[in-house]
């Protein structure tokens, strides 16, 4: 009965502050390797960290600029059946003796903030008559593998069987494909299923997407429950995988308990109890989205990787739920009406490349950005890091003369380094570019700082501009 209670005052709480557009939920994502429990670790540090007195560390942060943002605290969540973000422990990891990148997200999670400001001389601000308001944030956190698996909603099982399929040359580069392939061609499709034969073969596709993921640096990735299964580990509705395309042509005759009719259940069943329950319940909530991307990792890793991250962020936008604001529809239709998509970790390249990296983010996403766009949402790029964990510096060179580097130490070894570490295209790369690839893009540990001292960061008050910056007027 408490419980019932306390979730019919949270829901009451947050109709009213959102009938006063004073609350906003952020979710926040990231391809493989992005640094999103960092990156979001950061963002609740420096709000909790900013006042009056320390609005330097935000200076484009338009609250901050002008002495507006007077408090910031954690409350308690909303959401009690989602977990908590585990701020303090990624800061302990981020702040130990020697720090450490703390884990990557493995289910959804979330936190929320009451952040308490001044409003400008506007409506709000007449209505308050000088007193403070406050802006209640929710950050929800989630994987972006979760993400990935929106589109699965648009196809049946057998428009999905054919598109895994036309991934395979990638899928061959794996040590796992060429054993997941003969299990599925040794199927006979009409025949009686068994969970034991299902189970196996899906656990040969399940090694192979971990693979192509964690090991070969593709980004595509479906079910993608199989690479964070969390409660659903060895439940049968993981337990499905494509056929082939010719294993598909007579499904009309397959009986009712045939490996097809079983495989295609399992796929609907997912999508029906896994996929849409997450878009309905989470994702159409939310109100704006912050994507982050590794571009370093993809550029280091060669065409095939790079090909599959742009395919795989343009796959994201078309999964949103675009429009603009109104008052009824944030109170029973929320959609999102800003979309933030970030370079992150510009720390690892020079000064001079980070206008590169946003050109090269902004040819990826334009056609995705444009579909966006035309539906009303505000839809924005930029190159940022919420952490810093190299500082410039510059050397001689015999042959190009003075040459700008980056400085910092290894995650790998803990050990100093200085390199330059290559110029970043800003177009997409065409053949001969990879031909002529030399990347040296680094793995950088986090930064060891006194007691007490803040992170150093790129843009992140830019960054809360566009996202916050309207709400705290």
């Amino acid at each position: 009965m408490n419980r019932h209670w306390q979730q019919l005052k949270n829901k009451a709480l947050e109709l009213s502050y959102r009938t006063a557009d004073q609350h906003v939920r952020l979710a926040v994502t990231g391809l493989a390797g992005a640094g999103k429990t960092a990156f979001i670790t950061a963002i609740i540090n420096k709000l909790i960290n900013a006042s009056p007195e320390h609005a330097n560390q935000l200076p484009l942060f338009t609250v901050c600029l002008e002495q507006r943002l007077l408090e910031t605290k954690r409350v308690l969540q909303p959401d009690l059946q989602l977990a908590s973000f585990a701020y303090d422990a990624a800061l302990a990891q981020l702040t130990a003796t020697p720090p450490q990148w703390p884990a990557s997200t493995t289910n959804i999670s979330e936190l929320r903030l009451a952040i308490k400001y001044r409003p400008q001389q506007g409506l709000r601000g007449r209505l308050l008559n000088g007193a403070s308001a406050t802006l209640l944030l929710d950050i929800v956190d989630y994987p972006g593998e979760w993400l990935l698996d929106l589109p699965m909603l648009e196809q049946d099982y057998r428009q999905w069987c054919h598109s895994i399929w036309a991934a395979a040359a990638n899928f061959s580069r794996s040590p796992f494909f060429e054993e997941f392939k003969a299990s599925v061609m040794a199927l006979q499709p009409a025949t009686e299923a068994s969970d034991e034969l299902l189970a196996a073969i899906a656990h040969n596709y399940q090694r192979l997407l971990q693979d192509m993921v964690q090991q070969q640096g593709f980004y595509l990735a479906q079910p993608g429950r199989m690479l964070l299964p969390g409660d659903l580990a060895g439940a049968p509705i993981l337990s499905f995988f494509p056929l082939l395309p010719e294993q598909l042509a007579a499904r009309d005759t397959y009986g009712r308990h045939s490996i097809y009719q079983v495989l295609e259940q399992r796929y609907q069943e997912y999508v029906t109890q896994v996929v849409r329950p997450f878009y309905y319940d989470y994702f159409a909530g939310f109100d704006r989205q912050l994507v982050l991307v590794d571009c370093f990792t993809a550029l280091n890793r060669g065409k095939a990787q790079f090909d599959d991250m742009t395919q795989a962020l343009n796959a994201i936008t078309q999964s949103f739920r675009f429009g603009s604001r109104s008052l009824l529809r944030r109170l029973f239709a929320p959609k999102i009406d800003r979309l933030l998509f970030a370079a992150s970790k510009v720390d690892q390249i020079t000064r001079d490349q980070q206008g590169n990296v946003l050109a090269l983010l902004n040819a990826i996403l334009a056609p995705g950005r444009n579909f966006a766009d035309s539906a009303g949402c505000m839809v924005e790029t930029m190159a940022v890091s919420a952490i810093r964990a190299t500082r410039p510096g510059m050397v001689k060179d015999s042959d190009y003369g003075e040459q700008e580097v980056v400085v910092g130490k290894r995650l790998l070894d803990q050990q100093p380094v200085t390199l330059y570490p290559g110029q970043v295209p800003r177009q997409l790369p065409d053949a001969n570019f990879w031909q002529q690839q030399g990347f040296r893009f680094c793995d950088f540990a986090p930064p060891t700082l006194p007691a007490g001292q803040p992170f150093e960061h790129i843009r992140l008050d830019y960054l809360l501009n566009f996202l916050l910056g309207d709400k705290l007027q």
